[in-house]
C-alpha cells in the first residue's frame, strides 16, 4: 500500500515483471510493502537515490524543492543507496541523501515524518518557510513574503482537514506573523 502526500507522484508499471518491483517517486509517500524474496521492491527518487525494501513500513520525502531525499524507517529494514554510498536502516532510523552522500540519523522523529499520513501538520521549531512550504503543497497556493523576516520558530499540531483560512488564523494567534490572501497567493508579513 502507498499513501501519497500533496504535490507527489508515483510512477509504476501496470504489472511488475522481471526480477524487481520498481517504482519512481517524486514528492513524498509512505510505503507498506510485503516481502517477496523473488521480486524485491525498489523506490527510485531524485539524484540517483534508490531505496531497496525488505518488507517494511517507511516514509520517503523527495520533493524537488528540498535539499535531497529523506528516508525514515518505521518497521522492517531498507537499504538506501546513492552511487557507492549506502546505509542499512533499522526501525526508528533515517537517512538523508544530499550533496552526493548519505547522512545517517540513528534516532529519527517518526511522528514528525509520518504526521502528514496521519492527517496532521506537525511543526517542531519550524521556521516560517518550512511551515508555508507544507501549506503551499497541501492547499495548492503560492506564497509571497513581505519585506522583513519572521525569525521565530513555530510549534504545534494542526489537523489537515481544516480550511486554509483557519490554519492561517491559528498561526496569527501567535502574534508572530500575519497573512493576507489575494487570489491564489498567501502573503506572509511580520
Amino acid at each position: 500500500m502507498v499513501w501519497l502526500n500533496a504535490g507527489s507522484a508515483l510512477r509504476y508499471p501496470t504489472v511488475f515483471k522481471g526480477k524487481e518491483r520498481t517504482v519512481e517517486l517524486k514528492g513524498e509517500a509512505y510505503f507498506d510493502v510485503a516481502a517477496n524474496a523473488n521480486q524485491p521492491f525498489k523506490v527510485k527518487v531524485q539524484d540517483g537515490v534508490d531505496v531497496l525494501v525488505l518488507g517494511t513500513g517507511f516514509n520517503i520525502s523527495a520533493y524537488a524543492d528540498e535539499p535531497g531525499s529523506r528516508t525514515t524507517l518505521v518497521e522492517g529494514a531498507v537499504l538506501v543507496r546513492k552511487g557507492e554510498d549506502q546505509q542499512l536502516l533499522k526501525p526508528g532510523q533515517e537517512a538523508l541523501a544530499a550533496d552526493g552522500a548519505i547522512r545517517f540519523n540513528p534516532q529519527a522523529d517518526i511522528e514528525m515524518a509520518t504526521a502528514w499520513k496521519n492527517g496532521q501538520f506537525l511543526f517542531r521549531d519550524a521556521p516560517i518557510g518550512t511551515v508555508m512550504k507544507q501549506l503551499s503543497r497541501w492547499y495548492d497556493v503560492d506564497v509571497a513574503y513581505e519585506e522583513g523576516s519572521v525569525k521565530e520558530m513555530f510549534n504545534g499540531t494542526i489537523p489537515r482537514d481544516v480550511p486554509l483560512s483557519k490554519v492561517l488564523e491559528l498561526l496569527e494567534l501567535t502574534g508572530l506573523v500575519h497573512f493576507t490572501i489575494k487570489g491564489n497567493t498567501v502573503t506572509v508579513a511580520p
